[in-house]
């Protein structure tokens, strides 16, 4: 006895009846094909420094916070950290992924804000994928998150 198939099940050729004859469906030319990135999140990461002060420091980021990134504005944050005599805001508001590298990486930010003295100041996502990481990791008393960025250069 031979089991139906199912709606789910694929038609093999050997599956058809001979008298059948199924369509031919080219296969799309290469130009048609959708680009794929090497990367899952793309690791694309635009950096913006700003200075709206002599005391605070602006670093805004445009990408994805993961692994094959977060060196990158680790190096740059950690020399603001050190010399930075007030405040040093990092806006992620243009943040399109974030994983706990990225955490990891504001934690440090934090204790080395501390060791010298320096307000440092995160200015969240638009899509939440911050605070649902900080959530995640019960980790948002650690931070001075703000909802935007002239929220945290007025903060006091």
């Amino acid at each position: 006895m031979s089991a139906t198939p199912t709606a789910t099940d694929p038609v093999l050729p050997q599956d058809v009846p001979a008298d059948v004859r199924l369509p031919d469906i080219p296969a799309p030319a290469r130009g048609d094909r959708p680009q794929r990135r090497a990367e899952h999140h793309g690791g694309a990461l635009d950096l913006r420094l700003d200075r709206p002060s002599p005391d605070t420091i602006v670093l805004a980021v445009r990408g994805a916070v993961d692994t094959s990134t977060v060196r990158r504005l680790r190096e740059l944050l950690w020399h603001r950290l050190a010399s930075c005599t007030g405040t040093v805001v990092l806006d992620l508001s243009a943040m399109t992924f974030v994983n706990t590298s990225g955490l990891h990486l504001l934690d440090q930010c934090q204790r080395r804000a501390e060791e010298h003295d320096i307000s440092f100041r995160v200015v969240r996502d638009d899509q939440g994928l911050l605070l649902r990481l900080l959530d995640l990791a019960d980790a948002h008393v650690r931070f001075l998150v703000h909802a935007d960025l002239p929220g945290a250069l007025s903060s006091r």
